[in-house]
């Protein structure tokens, strides 16, 4: 894939990672935002608000790195698509573990369909397929291959 491509990849992930926790963290302070919010299935949570900021931190800069062709830029991309991912898994986890809850106990937290599928589930799922097309790349440059 061409440096351009992932550069618009990271400036495109980093900017929708920053505004999807911000969006979580100011509906979780400002309380009238919550339901607004919410219809869009953003929930009202400022820790997953703010792991999503930090992805989109670090998306951005490897889109800066990318951008001015500096090294460090394809790192960088390796680790945003990384941490996208592996929080997406823990996202889907953290779903599975409610859902035993709910459907072995009958009691827990109630199916929220904004918990379900939340952006940090779906935002996931491009950092995943990019991973995917650009970790054989990753690996040989570890390996020397």
């Amino acid at each position: 894939m061409t440096p351009t491509l992932k550069t618009a990849f990271a400036a495109v992930f980093g900017i929708l990672y920053w505004l999807f926790g911000l969006t979580m963290i100011l509906s979780a302070l400002v309380p009238v935002l919550a339901e607004p919010a919410g219809q869009f299935m953003i929930s009202a949570d400022p820790a997953a608000g703010f792991v999503l900021c930090v992805v989109g931190t670090v998306f951005l800069f490897a889109c800066r790195r990318l951008g001015a062709d500096t090294a460090g830029g394809q790192a960088f991309l390796y680790v945003a698509l990384g941490l996208a991912l592996i929080f997406g898994i823990v996202a889907l986890f953290s779903l599975l573990a409610v859902g035993a809850d709910l459907v072995l106990f009958g009691d827990g937290e109630p199916w929220d369909p904004a918990r379900v599928l939340g952006p940090m589930v779906w935002l996931a799922l491009f950092p995943a397929a990019g991973l995917y097309a650009w970790g054989r790349e990753f690996i040989g440059n570890l390996t020397g291959a």
